[in-house]
């Protein structure tokens, strides 16, 4: 099965991003030969790693972070003075259900959300999201890589869209994946069509105790592989899920 190592960013310039979030998520950074690398001290959350690497000139991509904080509007005013830009904050009210999300860019323009949840104690990556055609197809084929349980919204929820008028072809925009030990961060996915850039901004890297094996498995699920290449001390192969959102095996 896939473990997951790296949300990996191509970068401009991997020191000042890597800097970025690393002071937004209270992480550790160190240089990894060009590269950057920044560490949750708390273990608790995954790797980020920074990569100069060419990237499509598009920043309207399908695949973001989601980042808890215990204080948003807080937060914002510190991430705006970390080098970050605001693009909307969007708040929506159905029923008895209400939520307030601001949208952010990084140094390199790299969308996230942060969100203001109840008993948070820091910053940390929450989900990360999908946005794409179809959610529960998609869903379940991470849910298959992972050997994780996906599962649809709790019932209860979606009746209380139901109550205020949200049709089905609405409710069955959304699914999410998480980890049986309920370890961060969560796979999120929901419809909403994006560009498919060449050269993605953000990918995930994993590993695999045999990748050869897991790329057949993973095959058969639907991906599909692009190459495989060598680096200094990894073998590891690109592929694509069954949207076109590329990934990496090592």
């Amino acid at each position: 099965m896939l473990r997951l190592q790296h949300v990996t960013f191509s970068c401009e310039d991997p020191a000042r991003v890597a800097e970025f979030w690393a002071a937004l998520l209270g992480y550790e950074r160190a240089p990894a030969g060009a590269s950057w690398i920044a560490t949750d001290p708390h273990e608790e959350d995954v790797r980020l790693l920074f990569n100069k690497m060419a990237k499509s000139e598009t920043i309207d991509v399908p695949i973001h972070l989601d980042i808890n904080v215990p204080d948003r509007e807080a937060e914002l005013a510190r991430v705006l003075q970390l080098g970050g830009s605001l693009v909307e904050t969007k708040s929506y009210e159905i029923g008895e259900l209400s939520d307030t999300t601001t949208i952010m860019r990084d140094p390199e323009g790299n969308g996230f959300c942060l969100e203001g949840l109840p008993n948070t104690k820091r910053a940390h990556i929450w989900n990360i999201t999908f946005a794409c055609a179809e959610p529960r197809p998609l869903g379940r084929f991470w849910a298959f890589a992972l050997d994780w349980p996906g599962e649809d919204i709790d019932e209860s929820i979606l009746q209380k869209f139901r109550d205020a008028g949200v049709g089905e072809p609405e409710l069955s925009g959304f699914h999410l994946v998480k980890a049986p030990n309920g370890g961060r961060p969560r796979f999120y996915f929901h419809r909403r069509e994006k560009s498919r850039p060449e050269s993605y901004p953000i990918h995930l890297d994993f590993a695999a105790d045999d990748r050869e094996a897991e790329i057949e498995r993973l095959v058969q699920a639907g991906a599909s592989v692009v190459e495989t290449k060598q680096g200094t001390n990894l073998t590891f192969t690109v592929l694509r899920d069954p949207e076109g959102n590329p990934f990496c095996v090592g």
